[in-house]
């Protein structure tokens, strides 16, 4: 009613009619988000990723496996399905200690980009990752930079490949730094539980 009453005497030409109703319709919704109601794809792989996993680790070193442990992921979707919990467990076998991870990532909608937080048993300092997700790789490739405690920076890559709805593979590389040549350090290989 009040719109009607202020636009009122513009609509009295057909251009101007028709120029008001673009202007209503392009308008941003009262929060803020705008009415197109197109499926949002960048959630994704957040979603291919929920549910409970069991992991086959195989440690590297000097580029040749160094052992092997067993572990299992919980990876719960918050509410509005935008971020995913991690929660990673390895228990202690052999000469490794228990192991305990804990990240939460997802599309930041500001930043334009997947960022993962990320802090477990072995990090000195929490460890922040951006990523870039390739549809047709069907992978998820994240970059970060790490303090390693002895006030220098540490860059990790880290390779996420889907394999289908039910197995996915990481690899965790650091890279050298005078090369900056991938030195693998982990591989873990993902199965999903049935039913989850």
């Amino acid at each position: 009613m009040f719109t009607r009453r202020l636009f009122a005497p513009l609509c009295t030409s057909p251009f101007a009619a028709l120029l008001l109703a673009v202007l209503l319709l392009s308008a941003p919704t009262v929060r803020g988000q705008s009415a197109d109601k197109s499926p949002d794809t960048r959630y994704v792989p957040m979603h291919m990723q929920s549910g409970t996993w069991d992991a086959a680790v195989t440690f590297y070193a000097n580029d040749q496996p160094s052992g092997t442990a067993k572990g299992v992921q919980t990876n719960t979707l918050l509410q509005n399905g935008h971020w995913i919990v991690n929660q990673f467990r390895i228990p202690a076998s052999g000469k490794f200690p228990a192991y305990e991870g804990h990240g939460v990532w997802g599309y930041d909608p500001v930043a334009k980009t997947w960022v993962d937080t990320w802090v477990d048993t072995n990090d000195m300092a929490v460890r922040t990752s951006y990523g870039f997700w390739s549809d047709r790789e069907q992978s998820m490739t994240w970059s970060s930079k790490q303090p390693n405690g002895s006030g220098q920076w540490t860059d990790f890559r880290i390779i996420e490949k889907y394999e289908g709805a039910d197995r996915r593979t990481l690899t965790f590389y650091q890279l050298g730094v005078m090369t900056a040549r991938p030195i693998k350090l982990v591989e873990m290989v993902f199965t999903r539980r049935a039913n989850s």
